[in-house]
This record gives structure tokens, sequence and C-alpha cells, in this order.
């Protein structure tokens, strides 16, 4: 184990380089956000889909912080009217309304 890694509840973790944390499985590494996500709907990413970070904290995965986008497009577009507008209730109710979709 290297100094950047970390153990909890018996689970290794790291911060990788772009500031995610990363679980060790196996010989390999795997995003926790991602992780919380597929258990969440029950199946893996598909290819395009992108888990945002709706406090924009990249190490905060508990499942009501996450929010799967089916592209990288409509995450980038939800990004900016959020950054642009804050927490509307336009944004609120799709938040909410967030696994509808994914089941």
């Amino acid at each position: 184990m290297t100094n950047k890694e970390f153990i909890i509840d018996g689970i290794i973790k790291k911060v990788n380089n772009n500031g995610y944390v990363s679980i060790k499985c196996g010989m390999n590494w795997v995003l926790e956000h991602h992780l919380v996500v597929e258990n969440k709907i029950g199946r893996k990413l598909k290819e395009g889909e992108t888990v945002h970070h709706i406090d924009f904290n990249k190490k905060n995965n508990d499942i009501s912080n996450l929010f799967l986008f089916h592209s990288q497009r409509e995450h980038k577009s939800f990004e900016n009217k959020f950054k642009q507008f804050g927490m509307t209730q336009p944004i609120q109710k799709m938040i909410e309304e967030r696994w509808e979709n994914f089941t």
C-alpha cells in the first residue's frame, strides 16, 4: 500500500490525480462514484453516461449527491445552467426525479 492509499471499513481507497476517490478492486482501481451509481441503478454504466457531483465536491460520493446523465453533452448543459442560474426550481425538480430514467 502506498502513502496515498487509505483504508475505510476494510476497503482500500485513494484520491486519484483528478481529485476523485478510487477503490481498489483486485488489481484495478475503480471510481467510487461510478460504483455507487451502478449499485443504485442495478447495472453497469453505459458508454457515454456521466456521473455528476451535485455539490461539485468530487469526494462526496453519497448517492444523494450524485446525478447520472445520459451523455457528456447533457451533463455540460446542466452544469452551465446551474452555474448561471443556481439552484432553480426546474433544476431541483431534475435532481429529485434523476433516477426515474435509469432504473
